[in-house]
């Protein structure tokens, strides 16, 4: 059936032509699909779509077992998800319904009832994926992007669908606003182990349901990511199942922030000893030393790591942290002793603190505080001085917590 196009050609209401076109409804630059004939014909399943061109759909498409391919800078968009989108009955398990090498923005269409949705490869060319009101509606496994220099999904779901494979090289991942629902033990998302994220996996004011038996969030003990670079914020869990594997709050790359249903990570430390015995040794009065011992890590410290009386900072956000410490020392008897936060082997003034040991030599209580600027890889440690004499000081407990 021929159709026709309106075509602007001057000023006024009465300045329109009406073109004959056969297939889609088609200008230059748009085609608009309201059946599987208004695409290019199918070859050997394979539907090639055309570069540089949109195709606005009216309606689902069946392709009846045949698939999409895009060419460099094609666009598929519908006027609503709620009613245009594609589908492939009889479409083979394990094919995509689409699959490209090329930029790819897609805006307000459903992918349904299929195996497998989309394959994604920008090995060879540079991908950046922009998708916009994209719903992956009874899709048991949602597909894979491998490599892209961006992949940003929003105001999108995923509705008993999932299975979404993140691999290769890929600047940011993000999502916002969406909801994702799964319907089998596949995981929603896989970030596999082949994956470098270089900025960043974001998700954001969204909604992840994993019933018992399915996972949420997979991330591969391979895959390499920045500190604090898995981004959960604002974001809603539900449904009694596995969350997160393979990372949790403590670990240096996670930042989750205002979430229900999984625990949010703080950057906090804490290390302590109890009954040292290793002396601090004194060789000149009213110098400060790092306090000796071997100090234990607490259960909660994230974003630290924490060695023999340090606390190194490993996350990636400049930050303002509360410095907390009590300590009992023991150095000879009436002696005055000093004691300092100190950040980067350099004490903190403000920190400063004096305390006199006893005069039977029975150990003596004292806390000390101060507020510091941590960058990633800046340390924090407690020293002692003693401005009485050159005794050596035993600090014989000490807890410090960072916050």
């Amino acid at each position: 059936m021929n159709r026709y196009v309106r075509v602007y050609e001057g000023s006024g209401l009465d300045k329109f032509r009406f073109d004959e076109f056969s297939g889609g409804l088609t200008t230059d630059k748009i085609v608009f699909v309201g059946q599987k004939s208004d695409f290019p014909s199918p070859v050997s399943g394979v539907i090639n779509l055309l570069p540089d061109l949109t195709y606005f759909l009216t309606d689902f498409i069946d392709l009846d077992g045949d698939r999409l391919v895009g060419a460099s800078n094609t666009t598929i968009i519908g006027g609503s998800s709620e009613n245009c989108g594609l589908t492939s009955t009889g479409l083979s398990v394990g094919v995509p319904l689409l699959t490209s090498e090329w930029t790819t923005p897609i805006r307000h269409i459903t992918f349904k009832d299929v195996d497998t949705g989309v394959s994604f490869d920008g090995t060879v060319n540079s991908v950046a994926l922009d998708w916009t009101g994209v719903n992956f509606l009874n899709v048991a496994n949602v597909g894979t992007i491998d490599t892209c220099d961006n992949f940003i999904f929003t105001k999108g779901a995923f509705l008993d669908a999932q299975g979404l494979i993140i691999t290769g090289t890929i600047g940011t991942v993000a999502f916002n606003q969406s909801l994702f629902n799964a319907s089998t033990n596949t995981p929603i998302f896989s970030l596999d182990s082949g994956l470098t994220i270089t900025r960043r996996f974001r998700i954001i004011y969204s909604s992840i349901i994993a019933l018992s038996g399915e996972t949420a969030i997979s991330l591969n003990a391979s895959a390499t990511l920045p500190n604090e670079g898995v981004i959960l914020d604002t974001c809603n869990f539900a449904g009694g199942g596995t969350y997160l594997s393979g990372i949790d709050f403590q670990d240096n790359e996670a930042l989750f922030v205002n979430n229900v249903g999984i625990t949010n990570s703080r950057e906090v430390s804490q290390y302590y000893m109890n009954g040292n015995t290793t002396a601090t040794a004194v060789a000149a009065t009213n110098t400060e030393y790092k306090a000796a011992g071997t100090t234990t890590s607490g259960s909660l410290t994230s974003k630290f790591t924490n060695t023999d009386n340090r606390a190194t900072y490993t996350g990636s956000i400049e930050r303002i942290f509360t410095v907390s410490a009590t300590l009992s020392v023991t150095s000879g008897n009436n002696n005055q002793i000093g004691m300092y936060v100190a950040k980067n082997g350099t004490v903190i003034p403000e920190s400063e603190t004096y305390m006199t040991t006893n005069g039977s030599g029975r150990a003596e209580a004292a806390a000390i505080q101060a507020i510091v600027t941590l960058a990633t890889n800046d340390y924090v440690e407690i020293f002692v001085e003693n401005a009485t004499s050159v005794n050596n000081i035993t600090v014989t407990e000490l807890n410090v917590i960072i916050q």
